[in-house]
């Protein structure tokens, strides 16, 4: 069907005749691709970034934080002025962000000393702020692209699995970059890549809007970035400098009256940000709640990962070997999950995919530097592919639980709670990791045989300056100690136990998910598409 203008599109469909959906659901899964790349590249060349400019731990964590903390603020916002102002412009509009995220995070290597870990963080601020306008419009591109709620789920899961393929890519081109070039070199793929979809992409995708009334909402679009951005921010100072720490209070509080101040704003708005309504659709909050939980455990667990792996002094390669296991399994899951959802009710997948994911969380705690290798990378193939299967699926959920209408503010929606959660993963897995870790310390130092009066003044250092960074400086000050297997098994052991902590967030999921699917004992039913 070819709609000529606007006037008499239905509600979200494009506004030209549309080329095949395939050729714009490819753009839209190259644009996720791109907001997904800096995530894994930081996350690769975290020790590397250390080693060059003797950050911190806490330091380290901001890499991370200062990409997914504007992901997570402002995704909301961006879905607003997508459905306003236009689907394509906002999609046009992150990929120049994330290009010139890149080029400032790439020009850290310009400067000397500690002034670049600024760079970094400012790079990555605009690249994540790049991907919060990527992620909730390349998915209401596909959202709008294919009526059919069974086909879209499909399309969504490929959508899934390009923002994990991303994760995979990233990971051997900043292994092979820290391999031939200097670190600073791992933030050009997003320049390049960004650049190419500008060039090639974005003209195959049609102009669309979505059904937008009166004024923007502007209070809500305030609020909420400012409530998420609050939160995140105390989480991460609280779990650096403790949550009796003033900023971390005040956060906590800016937080608060920021989102509640938003729940107010929208329940009295005619033409809300965000319409609070579509809460009381059970498959619609389960996924939402589903999507911030899983994804604050993968980013969490991921973040460990990256830690645990520096603790065993592999080599950039080596850690991309590692992790591809990890991330491979996730697209092969979501693909999994794709399929299951052209039969099977979203709930049940669900709840099966959580259910999968806490018991791989299990045998993933088990990991052991000492084992053969492919029993690793069996445990991160096993978790790969849990968590593809849920995200792909929360996602897909989510979108086709509310009316055709509303899949573009549905798509910011479950994103925005998504990388809520993942922006704040990495900040309380690295309290929780650090914390068991520290209190193993003193029977692995025993267990190496260092003498009580040696292991007590290691134990002060690490205490003091975290076990990453402490533990760095320990083995310097000491070599004659013979450090490294005792710091290595305090923070595999911190690892693990946050391991378990996922399992049992994931467990529990599943069990919540089959709960409400034989409470509700009848599929969801999607509103028909009027033309």
């Amino acid at each position: 069907m070819s709609v000529k203008n606007e006037a008499t599109a239905p509600p979200g469909i494009v506004e030209k005749p549309r080329p095949r959906t395939a050729v714009v659901a490819a753009v839209a899964c190259a644009g996720i691709f791109v907001g997904y790349l800096p995530i894994m590249a930081a996350t690769v060349g975290l020790s590397a970034i250390a080693k060059e400019t003797q950050a911190s731990a806490s330091d380290l964590e901001w890499v991370v934080s200062m990409l997914v903390l504007p992901m997570a603020a402002l995704i909301l916002a961006f879905g607003a002025w997508a459905e306003k102002w236009g689907r394509r412009r906002v999609l046009i509009i992150g990929l120049v962000l994330a290009m010139l995220g890149g080029l400032v995070a790439t020009s850290a290597g310009l400067v000397d000393g500690d002034a670049a870990i600024y760079f970094i963080w400012i790079g990555q601020g605009l690249a994540g702020t790049g991907a919060a306008a990527l992620i909730p419009t390349t998915l209401a591109i596909i959202s709008v692209t294919e009526p059919d709620h069974r086909r879209r789920a499909v399309l969504i899961a490929a959508w899934s699995g390009a923002m994990m393929g991303a994760m995979a890519v990233a990971v051997y081109l900043s292994a092979a970059i820290l391999d031939v070039l200097a670190w600073y070199w791992l933030f050009i793929p997003v320049v390049v890549a960004s650049a190419l979809l500008l060039a090639f992409g974005v003209r195959l995708v049609p102009e669309s809007r979505g059904v937008t009334t009166g004024r923007m909402d502007v209070a809500g679009q305030i609020l909420t970035a400012v409530g998420v951005a609050a939160l995140v921010y105390a989480v991460i100072v609280g779990g650096a400098d403790g949550f009796s720490n003033p900023k971390a209070i005040i956060g906590l509080i800016v937080a608060v009256v920021a989102i509640g101040g938003f729940i107010t704003v929208e329940l009295r708005s005619d033409a809300p940000l965000l319409d609070l309504r579509v809460f009381s659709n059970v498959t619609f909050s389960m996924s939402a709640l589903v999507a911030a939980i899983a994804m604050f455990a993968y980013l969490g667990v991921n973040f460990g990962l990256a830690l645990y792996f520096s603790a065993l002094d592999l080599s950039p390669i080596e850690v991309a070997n590692r992790y591809i296991f990890l991330i491979g399994g996730s697209v092969v899951g979501s693909n999994i999950a794709g399929r299951a959802l052209r039969r099977l009710n979203a709930q049940s997948v669900l709840a099966a995919a959580c259910g999968w994911t806490g018991l791989a969380m299990v045998f993933l705690s088990f990991i052991d530097s000492a084992a053969p290798v492919w029993q690793a990378d069996l445990r991160l193939v096993l978790a790969g592919i849990g968590i593809g299967g849920v995200l792909a699926t929360v996602t897909a959920a989510a979108v086709n639980a509310v009316p055709f209408r509303q899949a573009g503010m549905a798509s910011a929606a479950i994103n925005a709670v998504r990388q809520t959660g993942g922006a704040l993963g990495p900040a309380v897995f690295s309290i929780l990791s650090a914390s068991w870790a520290l209190s193993a310390l003193p029977d692995k130092l025993f267990d190496a045989g260092v003498d009580e009066k040696s292991a007590a003044v290691v134990q002060e250092i690490v205490d003091e300056q975290g076990v990453q960074h402490g533990g760095a400086v320990a083995q310097s000050q000491f070599p004659e100690l013979g450090l490294h297997d005792a710091l290595s098994a305090a923070q595999a052991h911190g690892f693990s136990l946050s391991a378990v902590a996922a399992a049992v967030v994931f467990c529990a999921l599943a069990i919540g998910c089959a709960v409400l699917r034989v409470a509700a004992r009848k599929p969801d039913v999607e509103e028909p598409v009027r033309v």
